[in-house]
């Protein structure tokens, strides 16, 4: 179609790349990575190579047992994120990113919390999901569309807005924001949407949060009691 053409959306995997480069650049180089959901690998051996990280210092996690084939060039555990722990000791890693999982997940809570549990003090981790308050959607909900990333028949099964998103992230004592930046601000053009996204994260169509473990002993991130739909 001639609007995607025009957005391009078909680099929306790469600006969403491109906005984790942006973050993983203010941290210091070298360290151990765990990507959780890394699929084939691609992604997290970019990450590790922004950061001087040897391949040998990277793990993932995926729950797809298929992409065990593909012969990954680091460790790779085949996890239930919604219910299993992960199998390292708190205090593992440097690092930990959690790209474009947690909308796939009704228990995200755990996968979270796993996250900063077995990141050392002072550690980071990358967190980047779909916004379904960009201004897409935004424009699409006034006309009575259904947003984007949370289309009927698609795999997602939550959503969020970033203001929200951001304020869950801080419920938890445990860990402090250090930086956040968007991806893709449609409809603008390419390449002005994600020159526009990184100044305006709370309308990009995708939201990255870099946030520092400040505590050993992190309180868990949880569904609030009593929480129900009322509309």
């Amino acid at each position: 179609m001639l609007l995607n053409k025009l957005l391009r959306t078909d680099l929306e995997g790469e600006r969403n790349n491109a906005a984790i480069l942006r973050l993983l650049a203010r941290l210091p180089k070298g360290g151990n990575l765990l990507d959780v959901g890394c699929a084939d690998g691609g992604r997290t051996a970019l990450y590790a190579n922004s950061l001087g990280i040897s391949l040998n210092a990277v793990h993932g996690i995926e729950a797809k047992s298929a992409y065990l084939e593909k012969g990954l060039p680091f460790p790779i555990s085949v996890l239930n994120l919604e219910t299993d722990s992960f199998p390292w000791e708190a205090g593992s890693f440097d690092l930990v990113v959690c790209n474009q999982v947690l909308e796939h997940l009704k228990n995200m809570f755990l996968p979270m919390n796993e996250s900063v549990r077995v990141l050392r003090k002072g550690g980071r981790l990358l967190i980047g999901v779909p916004n379904v308050a960009a201004l897409h959607n935004r424009i699409l909900l006034l006309f009575g569309g259904q947003p984007v990333c949370n289309h009927l028949a698609g795999p997602h099964l939550r959503c969020f807005a970033h203001k929200a998103f951001l304020r869950f992230l801080l419920s938890n004592p445990a860990v402090s924001l250090e930086a956040c930046t968007g991806a893709s601000l449609y409809p603008l053009p390419w390449p002005m949407d994600d020159w526009a996204a990184a100044l305006a994260p709370p309308l990009a169509a995708g939201t990255f949060y870099l946030l520092r473990k400040t505590a050993v002993a992190p309180a868990p991130w949880a569904m609030e009691e009593g929480a129900d739909t009322f509309l």
